[in-house]
């Protein structure tokens, strides 16, 4: 036996209703509220403009904040250097294994940063990928990854944040 549709649609209405009541009520009228959300909106306010100071003060010319530098490579490189204005980033690396991790200091401007890198592999070596991910404190990390030439690389990455 089948139902009568006009009485199952006027059924499927009344329990959208009753259910579209307490979601209204959870959902709408945020001005009407005891105060708590102005609060949060204000308390979140706060938390991310004190964010930006942060980042803007660790972002002045010459002032250098904590990094994490991880180096990728797919065939094992003979040597390998990154600089940023003639200052070495990697000191005496262990090549050993892929990937190469090292906590440094850099400054982070806000125009970016220009790094050179310089790596050379044996003779013979295929064309390869060398892969730089910069992580600095409080910030998102970054990456570029090149492939090289024939046996030497020289390149310049720049990272923005």
């Amino acid at each position: 036996m089948r139902g009568f549709p006009p009485l199952q649609i006027f059924l499927l209405g009344l329990l959208f209703g009753l259910l579209a009541i307490p979601l209204v009520q959870l959902t709408g009228q945020a001005g009407s509220s005891s105060g708590g959300g102005e609060l949060a909106a204000s308390s979140a306010k706060a938390v991310a403009l004190a964010h930006s100071k942060s980042l803007a003060g660790s972002a002045r010319e010459g002032e250098k904040s904590p990094v994490f530098l991880r180096v990728r490579y797919a065939h094992k490189p003979l040597k390998i250097s990154l600089k940023e204005a003639k200052r070495e980033l990697i000191i005496k690396p262990d090549l050993s294994a892929s990937p190469l991790e090292i906590e440094t200091q850099l400054a982070i401007r806000p125009e970016g940063n220009e790094l050179s890198l310089e790596a050379s592999w044996p003779e013979g070596t295929p064309d390869t990928a060398l892969t730089i991910e910069i992580e600095p404190d409080g910030r998102d990390a970054r990456s570029e990854t090149v492939w090289s030439q024939g046996a030497d690389l020289s390149e310049i990455l720049t990272f923005l944040w």
